[in-house]
């Protein structure tokens, strides 16, 4: 009887230690009965709902593996990760704490850190643009970029070496996914398989695959978007693209504020260089038809337009985020990607 008693008690504690559970306590300011969601961020699934009470609301549930998920109601939302214990949350001040959580946090701040204080630096070079050469401003400009990408390739790096076997590694992974492509592939090799399996790590993964065949020094790849001219008819990039021209392809869409923030600089290259030897094409992304011609009625882009691309651009030539300028030489060669602000002047001015 007691080898059975010791023999039951040690299968509680096993089903006990089997037991991961997290429990969200959060505070929102909202009326009774408003809905809160728990969404799998990487997977869009919805976990659970629940209602806002005395301005407070909680979800309880198993914390077999690691989910990185958002709670929140509508634009009110704070971003979690699904660890075992208790993780606090405030909608209000759009704030949740829990170890992993703080962990990410932490590498968060000062890995985005690097991105004000580049850009700091990005505005102090060109105010002084108009004493310097169209090169030496574009070489500054990239050294800019290297200086601070590698800092936060550095960074992450740590992070991940640290936290190997969890989504705090496999999120730090993703940040520096795109700062250096190559020291992301030589830690993906070296990923658990847990980190290897979350899904942002994995479509990096197969982004900078594509990447590879499509980076400067590659010939264009040709693709044909059904209907995507204006006018309804087809359209390919080999319309405009190893037609003799440097062609500045523009990815966007009419919801990007950053592409939007880009145009002025878009327009200032056109105004300069259009003509015999440079013209500009842009390409929706991921926007419905009639909201990308709604904001072309309400923008200044008198350049080349192709529609509805949808993903085609992400499949081939791994644009995994808008937007995204690619200069093409007149051959069709790929020159450039990545160019922003200012750095798309004087770059054309150097070629042309």
């Amino acid at each position: 009887m007691k080898r059975y008693i010791t023999l039951l008690l040690c299968l509680a504690a096993c089903v006990s230690c089997g037991r991961r559970i997290y429990n969200i306590d959060a505070v929102y300011t909202a009326p009774d009965g408003t809905d809160v969601y728990l969404i799998d961020i990487a997977g869009n699934d919805t976990l659970a709902v629940t209602t806002v009470k005395d301005n407070a609301f909680s979800f309880t549930g198993q914390a077999d593996k690691g989910v990185f998920a958002y709670v929140g109601h509508g634009n009110d939302r704070v971003h979690v990760i699904l660890e075992p214990g208790t993780i606090k949350a405030d909608l209000d001040e759009r704030t949740a704490s829990s170890p992993l959580m703080d962990a990410y946090n932490a590498f968060h701040k000062r890995f985005y850190g690097y991105d004000a204080i580049r850009n700091e630096e990005r505005k102090a070079l060109e105010a002084r643009q108009s004493e310097m050469s169209p090169k030496d401003f574009s070489d500054e400009w990239d050294r800019l970029n290297e200086k601070y990408a590698a800092l936060q390739v550095a960074l992450a790096d740590s992070v991940v070496r640290a936290w190997p076997d969890n989504l705090v590694g496999a999120l730090a992974l993703d940040d520096m996914a795109y700062k250096d492509t190559a020291r992301f592939m030589s830690l993906y090799n070296e990923a658990s398989d847990r980190v290897k399996g979350f899904r942002y790590v994995a479509n990096d993964y197969k982004t900078i695959s594509i990447l590879s065949n499509t980076a400067p020094g590659k010939m264009f790849l040709d693709y044909t978007v059904k209907g995507g001219n204006p006018d309804g008819s087809d359209v390919s990039l080999s319309d405009y693209i190893g037609k003799g021209k440097y062609i500045l392809l523009d990815h966007w869409a009419s919801w990007c504020g950053p592409c939007k923030a880009e145009i002025p600089a878009i327009r200032k290259a056109y105004d300069a260089f259009k003509g015999d030897r440079f013209d500009i094409v842009s390409i929706a992304c991921s926007d419905k038809r009639e909201d990308t011609i709604k904001a072309l009625s309400e923008l200044d882009m008198p350049w080349n337009q192709i529609l509805d691309a949808q993903k085609i651009p992400v499949e081939l030539y791994g644009v995994a985020t808008i937007p995204h300028l690619i200069l093409f030489a007149p051959d069709g060669t790929i020159l450039k990607r990545g160019l922003r602000g200012e750095q798309i002047y004087s770059t054309l001015q150097e070629l042309l």
